[in-house]
């Protein structure tokens, strides 16, 4: 996940939804309602639809994050996918803007067709009514879901596809190896010249000091209201010298010896570290993370061209492809990853269930609260 929003995205009379309800959809709300944003069978399985679906027409519009994300999709998915289905694709780059530009569209006439969602987005997209339902039949990988992944959040109006855990960046000549969060209150990190932690996505940081403080199973301190002082003191005591809103942002502080230590993303991390000397990574046991479901967005006219893509983006052998360009996790109980990544990276339930994925059904009635105050930790440090 490259650069965020300093602040979440957030939607007026924004209801909590329960996934026991079936993720029911409240009534449909006007494009021009603006959010406040600061915040696939393979191709033999659809091989009789594909002429049908892909050819000819209007390029697919996808969009995807900014930053070495798109850059390593355009290289090792797009152009797999406009070559199996001969179609077009094109990538539209963002971040805090795709929920916006999809609201302020007109009816009928959305900038995407296609657009990915990490947690916070996917709640708040669904909350406004975004996206179109996914209609299982048009997308028969969704049969090849990991269990967890298939039922940890809803996924009527979008599946799961890809993600990252968060890792500990950390010198390789500390004389110290952090392999928990618990590891950045410890003294060894306070003796030394810092920690970096994301400051646009200001849930990870706390969901890590969550699961370092293990007082509760894996995060659920973020899912209890009166335990989330703790956590905020809990970052207020890491020595945090970088506030960081892209990777950039951490590799700058670490060649300028402004930190030692940082929290980051496992997919910006993994095949980039290597550029950098003095630099290794520890993946907790237990962590933190996000998921990106795929989402068609309402009002597109190619709803059948994109749950294809979508059902493509699922595909064991297409996510095995891709893990050789990008370290991401993914959903396929088929995928294989690419080197030694799945020492790394969830390959069942099992191993899933020990990242403590947000709660944006619990979290929303929070979240003004909880980044003021992590606001107001960045200013004071």
């Amino acid at each position: 996940m490259p650069a965020g929003p300093d602040r979440v995205a957030e939607t007026s009379e924004c209801e909590s939804e329960s996934p026991s309800e079936n993720e029911r959809a409240r009534p449909a709300t006007s494009r021009r309602r603006v959010l406040s944003a600061t915040a696939a069978g393979s191709a033999t399985a659809l091989a009789g639809c594909t002429e049908l679906l892909s050819s000819g027409g209007d390029p697919l519009r996808v969009s995807v994050w900014s930053g070495n994300y798109a850059d390593r999709f355009e290289e090792s998915v797009v152009s797999r996918y406009e070559d199996e289905f001969d179609a077009t694709v094109e990538i539209q780059r963002g971040w805090n803007d795709i929920l916006t530009n999809i609201q302020t569209a007109p009816d009928g006439d959305p900038p995407y067709d296609v657009t990915i969602t990490e947690g916070n987005f996917y709640y708040l997209g669904r909350q406004d009514d975004l996206f179109h339902e996914i209609r299982t039949e048009n997308v028969p990988n969704v049969n090849e879901l990991i269990d967890y992944y298939a039922e940890f959040r809803p996924t009527k109006y979008g599946l799961p596809v890809d993600g990252a855990p968060c890792t500990i960046i950390h010198r390789e000549d500390m004389g110290f190896e952090p392999d928990s969060w618990a590891d950045l209150s410890s003294a060894a990190v306070q003796e030394s010249n810092g920690v970096g932690v994301d400051t646009g996505f200001w849930w990870y940081p706390m969901y890590a000091a969550a699961v370092g403080m293990d007082d509760a199973p894996l995060g659920e301190e973020m899912h209890d209201a009166a335990r989330h002082d703790d956590v905020l003191e809990t970052v207020r005591n890491w020595p945090i010298e970088s506030w960081a809103s892209s990777g950039e942002d951490i590799w700058q502080a670490f060649q300028n010896d402004v930190i030692d230590v940082a929290q980051w993303y496992y997919e910006q991390t993994a095949y980039d570290i290597e550029d950098y000397d003095g630099l290794t990574h520890t993946m907790p046991e237990e962590t933190t993370g996000y998921l990106n479901h795929w989402c068609v967005v309402k009002g597109t006219d190619k709803r059948d061209q994109a749950e294809e893509f979508i059902n493509f983006l699922m595909d064991a052998e297409v996510q095995t492809a891709w893990s050789a360009e990008m370290p991401t996790l993914f959903c396929n109980e088929n995928t294989e990853y690419a080197g030694d990544l799945a020492a790394d990276l969830p390959s069942n339930s099992e191993e899933a269930k020990r990242i403590a994925f947000p709660d944006w059904e619990f979290l929303a009635e929070y979240s003004d609260d909880l980044s003021d105050e992590f606001t107001e930790i960045q200013r004071s440090s």
